[in-house]
């Protein structure tokens, strides 16, 4: 019992230890289908002052994709674009259950010319870090990726840049996050067991 204990407190105390990856991509669902849910550890919404916009994500057909053949989308009519603008913007937002300490996420351009952002973002709302993208082509796609030292992003936010009113599209989000506490002492369990086999074995 003081080995599993052990275990736990030194997972829980380094959280980098014990990491996991958790991801959300659109493909295997059909047009239009709700997913803000659908993935583990993961909540994704629309966010922005745009007429119409219901806050929830979507998943979309598209030949831009980065990886197989949907993305992420929206309600509104123009379903695959995203743009992270000041009041009228309708940008992608992915909420974590657990911090993250990396993120990222591909910005694809939609146009000759396009410029993505992403944005992360601490429990309290505050800007952490954001990236921008390359200037994108038609179909280019840009990995946009956020390292961080500790796991403080909470959520991030991606889409066209501000600066530049572009639309892009959005697809294969992955994060780094500390394990729920169920998944640590998981961890700690199957450390106690391996121990007491090698002790069984040797």
């Amino acid at each position: 019992m003081r080995n599993l204990l052990l275990t736990v407190l030194v997972l829980v105390l380094t959280p980098s230890a014990g990491a996991v990856m958790i991801s959300a991509d659109a493909d295997g669902f059909d047009d239009g289908t709700y997913i803000s849910t659908a993935f583990a550890g993961i909540t994704l919404s629309s966010v922005g002052g745009y007429p119409g916009l219901d806050r929830l994500v979507y998943a979309w057909g598209d030949g831009l994709a980065s990886t197989g053949t949907s993305v992420f989308a929206n309600n509104l009519p123009f379903q695959r674009q995203w743009y992270a603008g000041l009041t009228d913007d309708f940008a992608f937002r992915a909420d974590f259950d657990q911090p993250a300490d990396y993120v990222a996420i591909d910005i694809i351009g939609d146009n000759s010319a396009d410029i993505g952002v992403l944005y992360a973002y601490n429990s309290a709302d505050v800007l952490l870090e954001s990236v921008t993208s390359d200037v994108l082509g038609y179909g280019e796609v840009f990995s946009a990726a956020i390292s961080r030292s500790s796991f403080d992003i909470a959520y991030i936010i991606a889409g066209g840049a501000p600066s530049t009113e572009d639309t892009v599209h959005l697809d294969n989000l992955t994060a780094n996050v500390i394990p729920e506490p169920a998944t640590l002492w998981l961890l700690g369990l199957g450390g106690l067991l391996l121990t007491r086999k090698r002790k069984m074995l040797g």
